[in-house]
């Protein structure tokens, strides 16, 4: 069997060797040597360069060395130049004793800030408003692009600002100018003392792990000399597993192993203030304002863990940069697809309609400026579907504002015996928010705070409900003392089981749907950004089969075809394993099987107009309804509504599912079949919310196609029907009322519907009004023996035929009241037919051999499965469908539909046949 494999041996002898052209002329450039890549990026070495590298920072000092303001200093220079990089992230660590103070650039930028390799230059945000030493390394391989930047997550923070450099606002940048010290140590003082305060995060603020946090500190400055600067951030990772508590008798070589284990949580410190001393006989330096500006240690200082004390004490509240898959510590990959999402030109996921921008516009109200003076009420209720994505999106926004999240795993689990300890429960939970702000706090299924254990008077909220309101108004008591926010965000995956003394205490609501086909393909690229795919894969086309998947369901199929690739291998111990089309197939058709547990999970069927025979009027009369709004959708972009109704009536068995399935098949459409009885339910209100969740399905599969079979079952004439609750009228009110926002609104747009049934005389007229099923179709009987050959040619293409066998004088034998359910019991019947005259030929051989036994090499007496699978010639067991197999099916087949009844039929038609031209007639007369 031959595998696609990433790797493997070459066998001179039995190995062939294809050489193709790269499909990708720019990687060619990678192989050439460093000179040629140089001048093909145009670098340019000029007297500037020169003049950086022979005497950079000539600057003029201002008189005041001892107090002088470096920023002013440098905003009214001239030289040296600032170049303006932009800025990228590390993904992963270099190296991590020297990452707190390294920006790495491409070979080519260095000649424009005037730089050699490993230099020390000086690094500034945008505008200038704070300075650094950094040390410029290049690395062609890390930094991919000229003009860019690629540093710690932590270190741009520092530099520009936590978290300004990943804020929805322009992108940052930093500028670089050459520093006086070149490769040399810089000459920048050595800190005294240095205090450090814990960042309140929900974790730091846990008493439990204070003492492996402050160790791991420890442990950061004596592994070597580090450069602060005051308001510095320092991320340390932590591993808290239980198996790696220490107690307090430890010693510092065990948290140091601890560290270098496997790492779950992330603690940060802030650097409150440095005390230094000022390098001696710093003044009789040359004028040079940035040598001065970092002997006084405007530029940063060292931390010595010999000579410097560090003091820890307090908590700080701060926002942090987002450093978990830096980390490595993003376990659910929510980081990684964010990141993954911000690297496209253009995301749909975060597009300014999406959730995620709704969110992100309400939570950064609460850092505009003077903010906390207008009493906000910063309380946000995402409602959907389970598994939508819900928990991922409060994520990305508290990454992308540098908040923190506290996650309340599900309210159901706050309810105690009784409603005090559930309050108390409650409250524990906001003040351990407030006290690590800011900070997004996640209440999971709050509808489970309705439950109460005790009786509720007239009139009155539960108690549980007055505390949410109370903790709500005190979030923003102690957001007047922090400076900082909590967002109180819950979560529901259905709103109506959420009362209204809830809903009320959440002032935004934010629903998620089911992501459409371009959504879809971005979690797709997202989830398989680190995976080897086979070529024969396409995400294009697979996210147009996952139609009506959420982002759950497609991280499960990824999963699912990871899995199936896996076992595909088997023993072959590939180190690389590609993932086909195949894999993906079965994933797909094992989500589709679980998924389909509901009402059912809509699909593209596989019934081409190869299967349906005749009906070529109804073809051509359903595609222009269908196909006109997918090919032209701009001919109704002025408010014209398209007509998306279509009902198909006849006698049964006329091919009217076989010809939706078609429709749907040549359109690319995923199809949605419905059974009338399968909407009513025994609950009131729950037929009418079925009716609901089959149109709200659709929506989220679009583009798809609805197909009401028994549609007269579901939607009888109202005012006809006794029964008690008027199950039935609610039921046809809210298909029309479904119909008319579908077809009126751009939420239903490309959902199509098409009806069926045997008796549209039932039916309610205000279904039959235009703007609703406004098409209808007659399917009845062949009326020609032409187009009963056309039938059973499309029912017998699979078949194998006897040569001497003509269709065309088995359809002159059939009589006109056939319908095409009867030609399918024909064709079936004939196949049986053969079937058995084949297997009584087989067993007639047998009995032959059995009465004359003459090879020895066989046993005796023979047996069927013996004599099939060791003795038998293809041609002993190939069933061949003749002449007599069709006569005798046809002696014995009864129509399903009778003559009276078919001059029924013909009367339906002929009465519904009038009101349409009656219509059209009405239309034309008007002015």
């Amino acid at each position: 069997m031959l595998e696609p494999t990433s790797h493997g041996y070459l066998d001179p002898g039995s190995t062939r060797i294809i050489v193709v052209q790269s499909r990708n002329p720019s990687s060619l450039a990678s192989t050439s040597f460093l000179s040629e890549q140089m001048d093909s990026e145009g670098i340019e070495i000029d007297e500037g360069f020169l003049a950086n590298a022979i005497a950079p920072n000539s600057l003029k000092l201002n008189g005041n060395t001892g107090d002088n303001h470096l920023a002013e200093d440098l905003a009214g220079s001239t030289q040296p130049p600032q170049v303006l990089f932009d800025v990228e992230p590390l993904a992963a660590p270099v190296l991590t004793s020297d990452d707190h103070c390294t920006l790495y650039i491409r070979t080519v930028d260095l000649g424009r800030v005037g730089l050699l390799n490993e230099d020390w230059a000086v690094a500034s945000s945008d505008p200038e408003t704070k300075y650094r030493l950094v040390r410029i390394v290049a690395n062609d391989q890390l930094v991919k692009h000229p003009g860019t930047i690629r540093a710690s997550p932590i270190l741009l923070s520092n530099i520009i600002g936590a978290p300004q450099w990943n804020t929805n606002g322009p992108t940052p940048r930093i500028s670089l100018r050459s520093s006086p010290f070149g490769r040399h140590q810089p000459a920048i003082p050595t800190a005294k003392s240095v205090t450090i305060a814990r960042i309140a995060t929900p974790f730091s603020i846990n008493r439990r792990y204070q003492a492996s946090s402050l160790s791991s500190l420890k442990s950061y400055f004596a592994s070597t000399k580090r450069l602060v600067q005051p308001n510095d951030i320092i991320a340390l990772s932590l591993n808290t597993n239980p198996e790696s508590d220490r107690q307090d008798g430890d010693t510092e070589e065990d948290h140091v192993d601890e560290r270098s284990g496997s790492v779950n949580e992330v603690v940060f410190f802030l650097v409150t203030n440095v005390e230094h001393s000022v390098i001696p006989n710093a003044v009789q330096i040359a004028e040079q304002d940035l040598y001065t500006g970092s002997t006084v240690g405007e530029l940063g200082c060292w931390i010595d863990s010999s000579s410097t004390r560090m003091v820890q004490t307090g908590i700080e509240h701060a926002r942090v940069p987002d450093i978990g898959s830096y980390l490595e510590l993003d376990l659910h990959h929510t980081r990684s697809i964010f990141a993954f999402l911000q690297r496209l030109p253009f995301s749909h996921l975060l597009r300014r309609e999406s959730p995620f921008s709704k969110f992100l516009a309400l939570a950064s109200a609460g850092f505009t400026r003077h903010s906390v003076d207008y009493n906000l009420q910063l309380t946000v209720l995402l409602k959907g579907m389970r598994g939508v994505g819900k928990f991922t999106v409060t994520c990305w926004v508290a990454q992308q504002l540098g908040m923190h999240i506290l996650e309340v795993v599900d309210c159901f689990n706050l309810i105690g015996e009784n409603d005090v300890k559930t309050e108390g429960t409650l409250r524990a939970r906001f003040e351990q928010a407030a006290a690590c702000s800011p900070c997004i706090l996640v209440l999971r299924n709050i509808e489970a705070l309705a439950q109460t254990t005790q009786p509720l008077e007239a009139g009155k909220n539960p108690a549980i409900v007055n505390a949410l309101r109370d903790c709500i108004a005190e979030s923003i008591q102690s957001w007047k003392i922090s400076g900082f926010p909590v967002i109180i965000t819950g979560t529901t995956s259905d709103t109506s089981r959420v009362p209204l003394s809830i809903l009320s205490c959440f002032k935004h609501e934010i629903e998620l749907g089911a992501p459409n086909e371009e959504e879809r393909l971005e979690i797709l690229q997202a989830l398989s950004g680190n995976t080897l795919l086979a070529p024969d894969v396409s995400l294009t086309g697979l996210a147009i089969q996952t139609a009506a998947l959420i982002a759950i369901d497609i991280s499960d199929l990824v999963f699912r075809a990871k899995s199936s690739a896996i076992e595909r291998v088997g023993e072959k111990g590939f180190a690389n394993v590609l993932i086909t089309a195949q894999d993906f197939e079965n994933a797909l058709q094992r989500a589709r099987a679980a998924y389909s547990e509901n009402i059912g999970a809509p699909k593209i069927p596989s019934v081409t107009w190869d299967d349906v025979g005749g009906l070529a009027h109804v073809k051509g009369d359903i595609l222009d309804t269908i196909q006109l709004p997918l090919e032209h959708p701009e001919l109704f972009a002025d408010g014209l509504k398209k007509r998306s109704g279509i009902l198909l009536y006849g006698p049964p068995g006329t091919g009217k599912t076989l010809v939706a399935k078609a429709v749907a098949t040549s359109c690319s459409l995923n199809f949605f079949s419905v059974k009338g009885p399968e909407l009513l339910n025994m609950y009131i209100g729950e037929s009418e919310a079925n009716v609901r969740r089959v149109f709200q399905r659709a929506r989220d599969a679009k583009p798809c196609v609805i197909f009401f079979d028994e549609l007269d079952s579901v939607a009888p004439k109202r005012g006809n029907h006794g029964d008690s609750g008027g199950v039935m009228d609610r039921i046809v009110s809210q298909l029309l009322a479904e119909i008319d926002g579908m077809s009126g609104g751009n939420s239903g747009a490309d959902v199509f519907v098409i009806g069926a049934t045997n008796r549209p005389d039932l039916l309610d007229p205000a279904l039959l009004r235009p703007g609703r099923f406004d098409r209808m179709l007659y399917l009845g009987v062949s009326e020609t023996h032409e187009a009963q050959l056309r039938i059973l040619e499309a029912l017998t293409r699979k078949f194998k035929l006897h040569p001497s066998l003509n269709l065309r004088e088995i359809a002159e034998l059939c009589p006109f009241n056939y319908t095409g359910a009867d030609f399918y019991a024909l064709c079936s019947d004939a196949m049986l037919n053969a079937m058995s005259r084949t297997a009584q030929r087989v067993e007639d051989e047998i009995k032959k051999l059995n009465e004359s036994p003459g090879d020895q090499n066989h046993p005796y007496p023979l047996t069927p499965q013996y004599y099939l699978a060791e003795m038998a010639l293809p041609d002993d067991i190939q069933v061949q469908v003749s002449k007599e197999d069709f006569l005798q099916a046809l002696r014995n087949l009864v129509p399903s539909v009778s003559q009276a009844e078919m001059e029924h039929y013909a009367r339906v038609q002929n009465q519904f046949s009038q009101k349409i031209q009656e219509e059209d007639d009405t239309v034309e007369s008007r002015p």
